[in-house]
């Protein structure tokens, strides 16, 4: 029996967080990948690169990712979720063994990001293809510290193509044994697409970036912690300008849908695993930081508004700076209930 969505409400911030975490856990590119080294800003030690865009860096700062990828996985990887946490190899080198948390979580997100945004675009479009037409959308944003909430119809969502000129930062990630190589940054002018959302009778006044932390830490969302960017266009503007010379967002092409990118089927499962997770969201909550589900242990819950769950207390900390303005809200009951119909 399928369920009647009339009267509930998508929460774009939730939804963000499920559709990145299984995008990312189970991305073709890197799947079960290990990361074998990072050279930053220095040239790599276990193998020779003679990438253009890489040796011909000059005064950029870049960073690079070295990646062994197993022909054939194992059993136990097989089903596995990629996460930073198992990125590493099982011998890791002693620079490795120095890489903090948060940095391993930004090299996670930024190799799997690479030529990410097209990615990113399509899948929320699948998702919300996969509601009814008329599904709403609930908008949540911080400007100035101050909470901004409004609802909006899902499918009036816009595409937003732009070009970024002059990146001020290199990053690349070389895939082995099959010596794939992926680069953001490494040319005078990127394409980028991100989504925008507006009020009932405004412009666009909202970007969702699924694909930000392809820029590294210039990429981090609220505060410099989300692993995504959701915030009002004037706050994305001023990331722009951090990553790029100039941008040309105010002559962007705008479009209501894309067609389909690469690697579309296996987008469509994704959008298929986020709307079955959302809907089973009261009993099986994810992560406030990383939408992960729970694994092995309960997730930790918000001891004030009992509304949001962390898979540990590092990740309840990064979530903060966009909870708090969140956190005594009431359980909306189109977010934690579904009707069903009576036949």
């Amino acid at each position: 029996m399928d369920h009647n969505y009339a009267d509930t409400v998508l929460d774009l911030h939730d939804i963000a967080l499920l559709l990145n975490y299984e995008r990312a856990s189970t991305e073709p590119r890197f799947r079960h990948a290990k990361l074998r080294e990072v050279a930053s800003p220095g040239d790599f030690k276990t193998v020779r690169l003679l990438t253009p865009a890489w040796t011909e860096a000059g005064a950029i700062p870049r960073v690079g990712f070295i990646f062994d990828k197993p022909l054939k996985p194992t059993r136990a990887e097989k089903d596995e979720p990629d996460l930073p946490t198992n990125m590493l190899p099982a011998s890791p080198s002693a620079d490795l063994r120095k890489l903090t948390p948060k940095e391993l979580e930004t090299y996670f997100w930024q190799a799997r990001n690479h030529d990410g945004c097209y990615r990113t675009v399509t899948l929320l479009q699948h998702f919300i293809d996969l509601f009814p037409e008329f599904t709403r959308v609930r908008v949540r944003t911080v400007e100035n510290n101050t909470p901004r909430s409004y609802t909006t119809l899902a499918n009036e969502r816009l595409i937003v193509e732009m070009k970024l000129a002059n990146p001020r930062s290199l990053s690349m990630s070389c895939v082995l044994p099959v010596n794939t190589t992926y680069i953001t940054g490494g040319e005078p002018t990127m394409d980028h697409a991100v989504l925008g959302f507006s009020a009932p009778g405004s412009d666009i006044d909202t970007i969702l970036d699924l694909s930000s932390l392809q820029f590294g830490d210039v990429g981090r969302g609220h505060k410099g912690r989300s692993l995504f960017v959701l915030e009002p266009v004037s706050q994305y503007l001023d990331r722009l300008n951090k990553y790029a010379e100039r941008h040309n967002y105010y002559q962007a092409k705008i479009s209501i849908r894309i067609n389909d990118a690469l690697d579309n089927e296996w987008l469509k499962e994704v959008a298929l695993r986020t709307k079955l997770r959302w809907h089973n969201r009261v009993t099986d909550p994810w992560c406030g930081h990383c939408g992960a589900p729970s694994r092995g242990e309960p997730l930790k819950r918000c001891s004030k508004c009992q509304n949001a769950y962390y898979c540990n207390g590092d990740h309840q900390h990064a979530a903060w700076t966009f909870h708090k303005h969140f956190c005594n809200e009431p359980k909306a009951k189109n977010r934690l209930s579904l009707k069903t119909p009576s036949s």
